[in-house]
C-alpha cells in the first residue's frame, strides 16, 4: 500500500466526493463534528487513489466471496451499521448510563471497511481479495494519517471477524466489533454462518450443538 501523509482535497474535488458519500450514505449528515466528516472524505479519497477500479460504492461487495446480488453491497453493510448505531448508542445511555459518541460510531461505520477498496483487485477479470491484506489494520493506519482520533482508529483496527481476532480495549470498540457480523446477512440457512467463517479464519473449531437440542 502506498504510504503518504494526509492531504486535503482541492475544494471542488472535496465537494464532489462529499456529495457522493452523502448520496450513498444519507446518515453521513448526522455526524455533527465537521472534522470527522472531513476525515471520512479524506479516507475515501486515499483508498480511491490507491485503487481506482472501484467507481460505484453499491457495486463493491462486502467480500468477493459474498455476491452483491445475494448478500448486498459493502455500502448496504455500512448503512446498516449506521442505522443500528443510532439505536445502540442512546440505548446504552438510557439503560446503563454509558455514554458513547454517536459521531464516532457513524464515522467509524463509514470508513471501517474502506481499505477493502485497496484489498479487492481484479485478476483475469475476476474480483479477488489480496492474500494477506489486513483491511482492518491498514484502515486504522490510514485513519490516523487523515486525522481520526485514536479512539476511532482503535475501533477500526479490531472490528473484523474475517481475520485474526484482536481484543477491543474500549466499550465502543467492543460494541462496534459486534456490529460487524450483525449487519451482514450471512446466516447458516444459506451456507457458512458469520460465526463459522470467523472460526475458520482463526483456525478454530467449534463442536456442533448436541443432537437433543432443538
Amino acid at each position: 500500500m502506498r504510504e503518504h501523509g494526509p492531504s486535503r482535497f482541492v475544494a471542488p474535488l472535496a465537494a464532489m466526493l462529499h456529495d457522493q458519500l452523502a448520496r450513498a450514505f444519507p446518515d453521513f449528515a448526522r455526524i455533527e463534528d465537521k472534522r470527522l466528516r472531513d476525515a471520512v472524505v479524506d479516507q475515501w479519497r486515499y483508498v480511491s487513489e490507491c485503487n481506482p477500479i472501484h467507481t460505484d460504492l453499491d457495486r463493491i461487495p462486502a467480500h468477493p466471496s459474498l455476491p452483491v446480488e445475494r448478500y448486498g453491497s459493502l455500502a448496504a453493510h455500512i448503512r446498516a451499521q449506521m442505522a443500528v448505531s443510532q439505536t445502540l448508542v442512546p440505548t446504552y445511555a438510557k439503560e446503563w448510563d454509558i455514554h458513547l459518541s454517536l459521531d464516532h460510531f457513524l464515522a467509524c461505520a463509514l470508513v471501517h471497511d474502506s481499505a477493502k477498496v485497496i484489498e479487492f483487485v481484479e485478476q483475469d477479470g475476476t474480483l479477488i481479495a489480496t492474500p494477506g491484506f489486513d483491511h482492518a489494520y491498514e484502515g486504522a493506519k490510514i485513519a490516523l494519517q487523515v486525522g481520526f482520533p485514536r479512539e476511532v482508529a482503535h475501533m477500526i483496527s479490531v472490528h473484523t471477524y474475517l481475520g485474526a481476532k484482536r481484543l477491543p480495549r474500549t466499550a465502543a470498540a467492543q460494541l462496534f466489533q459486534f456490529l460487524d457480523p450483525i449487519c451482514l446477512p450471512v446466516f447458516p440457512e444459506t451456507g457458512k454462518s458469520a460465526v463459522e467463517r470467523h472460526l475458520e479464519a482463526n483456525k478454530w473449531v467449534a463442536p456442533p450443538p448436541p443432537e437433543d437440542l432443538p
